[in-house]
């Protein structure tokens, strides 16, 4: 039931009052308001109590209390607010949460929290990269503790933003990369299958490692020059799945790969995921790569093959839109630009394109 809040502020006899309060239920809210309209009446205030209900609202003290967390609590707080299935944030937000503790204690206050707490873990860091990467995820995990009222909103801007200098991807040049394809191609077998099939992916489609781990051979259009990509990296979190416009090349080595497939399944069509065995990779680098000087290790950045597909790709066709699309950027390029492509000219970049196999 509504209470019809009377305007001019509230006049009532005491007869009048214990009617109501006889007839109305939830008696004690009843009582507060009427101690309010009373207050109001006393100072003379020509405000409605609904007028200043709203106003009380709109200064933003009307939320309700939050408990007051220390640190341990609140970083737990935040691992859980994550899927199960979203692994490697959880993991990531319980990193955070052991930072902050062993730097500034498990049992501070987050109430208590300052900018320059802050800036003391992050002083941990030297570099300006890693430096700038624990700052963002900082700053994430203070924006969602400020929605939820546990801090300061203010806190999360103040986290120090350090400029990193441009430092130009990894990638290898067409000649190295022909000569990797040459190598495998020169060792037939259902091993160099396999890591061709590995190769053809992140060197001619840009396709992650995450994502080649989890590519089927049903997945793979070769009549289209399509390849689709069902769950991307971090498709738990609400990553849509994309397809990737195969070039010429790609294609050929994919059917190279395909054929032989099949070749030792008798005839069959191959089916089910295209890279099994993906954790042997690194053994077959080692093997096949490395006495030709060709092998890259920690020397080379992990995502050299998906960076030396975006190089070469926008290299080749100067559509950076195009090539962030096949990467699962979506319509963004500030990705692309900021750390996978490196420059070639376009000769150079065609010659890339140019690489088919021997046979078919």
């Amino acid at each position: 039931m509504q209470i019809p809040m009377p305007d001019p502020p509230f006049r009532q006899t005491e007869g009048n009052v214990r009617a109501l309060l006889g007839a109305i239920p939830g008696k004690a809210a009843l009582f507060d308001a009427l101690n309010a309209l009373a207050l109001l009446d006393a100072a003379r205030c020509d405000t409605t109590l609904s007028e200043l209900a709203l106003a009380w609202r709109r200064s933003g003290r009307a939320r309700p209390d939050r408990p007051r967390l220390v640190l341990r609590e609140f970083f737990g707080r935040y691992a859980a607010r994550f899927a199960p299935e979203q692994t490697c944030s959880r993991a990531l937000a319980r990193s955070l949460g052991n930072l902050f503790c062993r730097a500034l204690g498990p049992d501070l206050p987050v109430e208590a929290l300052r900018a320059g707490d802050v800036a003391a873990v992050l002083d941990r860091y030297r570099t300006p990269r890693s430096r700038d990467g624990m700052a963002d995820r900082i700053r994430t995990a203070l924006r969602w503790g400020a929605r939820e009222g546990f801090c300061d909103p203010r806190l999360a801007e103040a986290v120090p933003r350090t400029p990193v200098p441009f430092e130009e991807p990894s990638f290898f040049l067409p000649d190295r990369v022909e000569r990797i394809f040459r190598a495998v191609e020169a060792h037939p077998g259902e091993t160099s299958c396999a890591a061709g099939v590995v190769l053809t992916l992140g060197f001619f489609a840009g396709v992650r490692t995450v994502e080649i781990a989890r590519a089927s051979w049903e997945d793979l259009d070769l009549p289209g020059a399509v390849l689709r990509i069902p769950r991307p990296k971090g498709w738990t979190s609400g990553m849509r799945p994309r397809l990737v416009e195969l070039e010429k090349n790609a294609v050929a080595w994919l059917g190279h790969w395909r054929r032989w497939t099949s070749a030792r399944r008798r005839g069959r069509e191959p089916r089910g995921p295209m890279a099994p065995d993906l954790r042997r990779f690194a053994g077959w680098k080692k093997a096949w790569l490395e006495p030709a000087g060709d092998s890259w290790g920690r020397s080379d950045h992990a995502n050299v093959m998906r960076h030396t597909y975006a190089t070469m790709h926008v290299g080749a066709f100067r559509n950076a839109a195009a090539t962030a699309l096949n990467l699962g950027h979506g319509r963004s390029t500030d990705m692309l630009e900021e750390h996978y492509r490196g420059l070639v000219a376009k000769a150079v970049a065609e010659q890339y394109w140019r690489i088919f196999p021997k046979e078919g």
